[in-house]
């Protein structure tokens, strides 16, 4: 629950971070289209200028997501991927790793996500306390892309720390910390580097999505730096919205217990529940877009060349298309919901974090009644870029 003025709260402030939905109501309702000094940007909050904004790639241009490269250096040796590119670009990226990503092929992954959810979860049944978060909603989405990458497990761990690094870059411009990930994502380009230059060597007979890059790259389809920025965006994207996908949808099925006996009483609801647990929590909060021209938004002057925060998160919780945004109702008809994003741009990996969210749920909802939180106050991640529980110490309950 907010303990905060809206009216007189910075929007980066700790207390928004941890309860950002009374701020982003304030700012629908009274200052939709916002210039906010400390993210050199307009935040945009309303669900209809945001679908105009999202629909528009030719007027809005996703170069905006570029702002926050890791340095001049690294820039020179990653390139542009399907999220920082404009049509036609885009649609050449897109192309490539498509089909790798639909439906069919990915359910033949399913077999593999459930062994590794019965191994997770079997670790955790042997414990009488845990983190849900380090212990189950990390490691699993982690493993998942870092074997669909054919990476070694020994890199696991690092996988994770260089996605945080750029998560960590996405949110903010400066300080020790944010030169810290600068240097992690500059560690993350090298890696990608090596690994390709070692398997451009021979490819041929390997299936993993970094050969279909080189294979591409081998039919001119691609440049080198592109590759790398394809394989950060997709180690980062295959592991931050799922992660905290799933540990936001424990935390609301913990507050309503209704909603969890719907989905004891009836499994088949889990996928319906996974998208509203996307509009409610907005594993994604906001992405950047930059204005080309000159132009209004709800009756304010956007220059060009000015750049535009897009909170997804605000669209997912606007009450003029969503009736009753803050509950958490896992019957809800969720149409429009913008939790992957939406437009030419919509989330390339949407079907796979959508299967191992349902995999996990199916693990989890028989069993969240018995979980038991170890601390009165939860711990969410301390950026505004994505957002999630940094952990969930809990413990089975006393039969």
């Amino acid at each position: 629950m907010s303990h905060y003025n809206p009216a007189t709260t910075d929007f980066l402030a700790p207390e928004v971070r941890r309860d950002p939905y009374p701020y982003f109501a304030y700012l629908r309702a009274r200052d939709p289209v916002r210039w906010v000094p400390a993210m050199n940007a307009f935040v945009v909050t309303r669900y209809a200028d945001i679908a105009t904004i999202l629909r528009d790639p030719e007027t809005f241009s996703s170069i905006a997501m570029r702002r926050q490269a890791p340095g001049k250096d690294a820039h020179a040796r990653g390139g542009q991927s399907v999220i920082t590119s404009d049509p036609p670009e885009h649609a050449r990226l897109r192309k490539i790793l498509q089909e790798e990503f639909r439906v069919r092929p990915l359910r033949e992954l399913e077999t593999r996500i459930r062994e590794l959810v019965t191994t997770l979860s079997a670790a955790l049944e042997t414990q009488t306390a845990f983190d849900l978060v380090r212990d189950f909603t990390v490691p699993l989405p982690v493993t998942v892309i870092a074997e669909l990458l054919d990476i070694e497990p020994s890199q696991h761990a690092a996988f994770k720390h260089w996605s945080d690094c750029l998560i960590k870059l996405l949110n903010d411009r400066a300080g020790p910390e944010w030169q810290l990930a600068r240097q992690g994502v500059g560690e993350l380009i090298d890696f990608f580097s090596a690994v390709f230059m070692q398997r451009s060597e021979d490819f041929s007979a390997r299936h993993d999505i970094l050969s279909v890059l080189l294979r591409a790259e081998a039919a001119e389809q691609i440049e080198r730096r592109e590759m790398i920025a394809y394989a950060m965006l997709l180690l980062t994207g295959g592991n931050e919205t799922t992660t905290n996908l799933i540990g936001g949808m424990v935390l609301a099925l913990q507050q309503r217990p209704d909603q969890l006996a719907v989905l004891r009483e009836n499994p088949s609801l889990i996928p319906n529940a996974i998208e509203e647990g996307l509009r409610y929590c907005s594993p994604v909060q906001g992405v950047y877009r930059r204005a080309m021209r000159e132009v209004e938004l709800a009756g304010q002057t956007i220059p060009a060349q000015a750049d535009i925060v897009v909170m997804l998160a605000s669209a997912n919780h606007d009450e003029s298309h969503f009736e009753r945004p803050d509950s958490f109702e896992v019957t809800r008809r969720t149409g429009g919901q913008v939790g992957f994003g939406m437009g030419i741009h919509h989330c390339l990996g949407a079907h796979l974090g959508r299967l191992e969210a349902r995999v996990a749920l199916e693990w989890l909802v028989p069993r969240i009644e018995r979980f038991e939180c170890t601390q009165d106050a939860v711990t969410w991640n301390d950026n505004w870029f994505v957002r999630g529980p940094e952990s969930l110490p809990l413990r089975w309950k006393a039969d």
